[in-house]
């Protein structure tokens, strides 16, 4: 059956479709990507082997320069965890709460977090190994395990602990991006993706350290990619498979991975839809094959997570319910020490969080290649729909109703007119979208969370850009010399401006944030920045102090701070009193941001005192350096139940002994005086409410007592005073001359008129041996 004639000059509307439908001459944009394809094939290995040596060069240099918070946690965990396997009578702290056992015993050592970051202590555990073969194998390696201080860190195992899992990552950086090759088979976006993820400030900044994000998303985009080389590609059953086995290791190394689970029950029943659009019926045995392909899916995944997890094979409950719990006080609780978001401090910075960090932390590069991506697809589709309204036959195959001419419109189900990539990004997106989705219903929200996304974005933006430089080159030119330049051409943009990101940002790769949103400078006053770099020059600064080994030193993230510095590092949060107790003070970019734990600690020091350095990096101050009290006797807490503070009166920090010979023992002769200050926190207290200064014997009896009296030169009017200040009093503790000399013990509190309290008295609990005052004889006993 002939169409109508058409009007003079207008192609007939039949050979305008068969022109779509790709009966067409390949244009030169066509040839010019085919022969640029041919000219990269040839050498795969090559540039495959050097994607490595990229990763590699950009990972291991200065491996040992800092150290990030939690790493101290993991290289406990790993401790702990190498012991578990190696001793069966090896007991460690449980870390399950709702058994009631403070104590585990053997493979229960494993399970030491409900992250539960197995991988990265599996990572540990042979970095440990490395670190006792480099020391000489001295004795047995489970004595050497157990032996290894981690709180503080040896710094002799920053580089073997993270060895591993660099030398792992670096290596997956490869598999990815020959996973993406085949997904899309063009080794071109394989190159410019692996390249693009090799070169990612963010994502060797996480590739660098011992921690669980990197690894989490790592597995998890292995289980993304190959479960659409299996039901989108049709590739063969050994990809299901492997994509399960990835997604159980996924699992082990984070429990947000358990969003696989429904994602590829999503892809399997898009292979279902796939059926019903070309008019094939859906059969019992069919849905019966996709649902053994899902289960198959889940076997390999659980199989996976129970063999490598050792605690599944004593504890499994105990592991399963301790994820589950930790999971839910993540969701539920937000940041216990806040989030700084576009100028507000809050515990969750809501749901547009993770998108506007993907901004800030991705290349100007990607948001090209991304841009270039859009770009081409809202011209296909744009062009599909107007085929599809100029002609209902665009298919040899029928499309049955409304919602899946829509889907074939958007590639997200093949036809003749649309096959292609368009399934694969159409999915690539939609996991991108739900996992953001996932993750922003959590309230604790950190800009390494959503780093699984990363690789797949990379992943899209790679093949923005190889279709952008294939359309420019077919526009400009049919010369082969000049079409095989052109990829080559745009891997060398790549590596110089990828890299030039690289080198500016070395070693410190988590100052790296987009140029085009005014880098690390307009970052500073819209999220929360430092991890712990530049707190390594804090203390190379000090170690060169003299007698730096007497020295100690206030840190935020002292566990950071510890292990690069001589003297004695004590780590502080909310604790007033340990800020007190350093003769130095170190005040970070993110504490000084969120300005905690309150804005009286930071006022107490700037009245006082001037920075005597400033750590800058890319001339953003990290780290400020404040000379401090040195207080003598800190409170390690102010927990209430152990009457260090009572809540809306008064917090103890402090006190210092002024003149006593040897602090640590002081030491007094009857007939003299024990001059005193006191450092405690106003919280409600008035002014009529004195402390005092009490000596006890052995059976607790007061000997003698001193009352302090406030110094208002630096506290100020008692009435002015503000929720949180630290004051300052002094006072004297006068020995009676027929004092009997010997050991007493020390009481501190203030006397009270509230009602509640009987005794007219609150006293605080004193850490010993710190509560101890020691009375030698009179000068005339000794003369006598």
């Amino acid at each position: 059956m002939h169409s109508p004639a058409a009007p003079a000059g207008r192609q007939p509307r039949e050979l305008k479709i068969e022109i779509e439908r790709g009966t067409r001459q390949p244009g030169k944009g066509v040839l010019l990507a085919s022969r640029m394809k041919r000219h990269v094939r040839g050498l795969e290995h090559w540039w495959l082997l050097g994607l490595l040596v990229v990763a590699l060069a950009v990972r291991l240099p200065n491996l040992g320069k800092f150290l990030t918070p939690d790493e101290f946690l993991w290289v406990d965990r790993s401790r702990n965890f190498l012991a578990g396997l190696l001793g069966p009578d090896f007991t460690c702290k449980s870390e399950v709460l709702h058994t009631g056992f403070e104590r585990a015993q053997g493979l229960a050592c494993t399970l030491r977090t409900g992250h539960p970051g197995v991988t990265t202590m599996w990572t540990g555990s042979l970095g440990i190994l490395l670190r006792y073969v480099a020391d000489g194998t001295p004795g047995s390696l489970l004595d050497y395990t157990v032996g290894l201080s981690t709180n503080p860190l040896d710094a002799r195992l920053i580089v073997p602990e993270r060895l591993p899992s660099v030398l792992f990552l670096s290596l997956a950086i490869v598999l990815i991006a020959w996973l993406i090759g085949k997904l899309f088979a063009d080794l071109r976006i394989s190159l410019v993706a692996g390249l693009f993820l090799a070169l990612d400030p963010f994502h060797a900044a996480l590739s660098r350290v011992i921690h669980h994000d990197a690894l989490a998303a790592t597995f998890m985009s292995f289980a993304v990619l190959t479960a659409l080389l299996y039901w989108v590609r049709h590739g063969s059953r050994p990809w299901l498979v492997v994509s399960g086995v990835c997604g159980g290791l996924a699992f082990l190394s984070k429990s947000s991975a358990l969003f696989l689970a429904p994602f590829m029950l999503l892809l399997a029943l898009w292979t279902l839809l796939i059926r019903s659009v070309h008019g094939e019926p859906l059969s019992r045995r069919f849905l019966l094959r996709v649902l053994a392909e899902v289960v198959m899916w889940l076997a390999a995944a659980v199989i996976t997570f129970c063999v490598c997890w050792p605690a599944m094979w004593v504890v499994p409950l105990d592991a399963i319910r301790t994820i589950f719990s930790v999971g839910m006080k993540y969701a539920s609780e937000g940041h216990a020490k806040g989030n700084y978001f576009l100028g507000a401090i809050s515990n969750d910075p809501g749901g547009f969080f993770y998108p506007f960090t993907w901004l800030l932390r991705s290349s100007p590069l990607s948001w090209v290649g991304l841009l270039a991506l859009a770009w081409v697809a809202i011209k296909r589709w744009t062009r599909a729909v107007g085929i599809q309204e100029n002609d209902a036959d665009v298919s040899s195959v029928p499309v049955r109703n409304r919602v899946c001419r829509w889907l074939s419109r958007a590639g997200l189900v093949s036809t003749r007119l649309r096959t292609g990539d368009a399934p694969v990004l159409w999915f690539l997106s939609l996991y991108v979208l739900l996992f953001t989705l996932f993750m922003t219903l959590g309230e604790k929200k950190q800009d390494r969370y959503l780093l699984p996304v990363y690789p797949i974005l990379t992943a899209m933006a790679a093949v923005g850009l190889v279709r952008l430089v294939q359309g420019l080159a077919g526009q400009v030119t049919q010369r082969l010399v000049i079409a095989r330049a052109a990829f080559p051409l745009l891997l060398v943009v790549i590596l110089i401006f990828q890299g030039s990101l690289i080198v500016v940002h070395h070693p410190y790769y988590f100052t790296y944030y987009n140029p085009l949103l005014g880098g690390i400078r307009g970052a500073q006053s819209m999220v929360t920045i430092g991890w712990g770099e530049g707190l390594d020059l804090a203390a190379d600064y000090l170690n060169r102090k003299p007698n730096a080994e007497r020295l100690r030193v206030a840190a935020w993230y002292h566990s950071t701070f510890s292990p690069f510095f001589k003297g004695t590092a004590v780590g502080y949060s909310k604790e007033k009193g340990k800020a007190l107790s350093g003769n130095y003070v170190l005040f970070y970019i993110n504490q000084l941001q969120r300005r905690f734990p309150d804005e009286e600690l930071f006022r107490y020091f700037e009245q006082r005192y001037q920075p005597e350095a400033v750590i800058s990096l890319h001339g953003i101050p990290y780290v400020v350096i404040y000379p401090g009290p040195g207080m003598q006797h800190y409170v390690e807490d102010r927990v209430d139940e152990h009457r260090r503070s009572y809540r809306g009166i008064a917090a103890l920090l402090g006190w210092d002994w002024l003149d006593a010979a040897d602090p640590e023992h002081p030491t007094v002769a009857a007939g003299d005086g024990l001059h005193f200050r006191l450092y405690w926190e106003y919280l409600g207290k008035r002014p009529e409410e004195k402390f005092f200064f009490r000596l006890l014997d052995e059976k607790g009896r007061r000997l003698l007592e001193a009352i302090s009296q406030p110094l208002l030169h630096e506290n100020g009017d008692p009435s002015t005073w503000r929720k949180g200040q630290i004051i300052v009093e002094e006072g004297m503790l006068s020995i009676p001359a027929h004092m009997t000399p010997g050991e007493y013990r020390l009481q501190i509190g203030f006397y009270t008129q509230a009602p509640a309290v009987t005794e007219g008295e609150l006293v605080f609990d004193l850490p010993e041996p710190d509560a101890r005052v020691w009375v030698t004889a009179s000068a005339e006993a000794r003369e006598g």
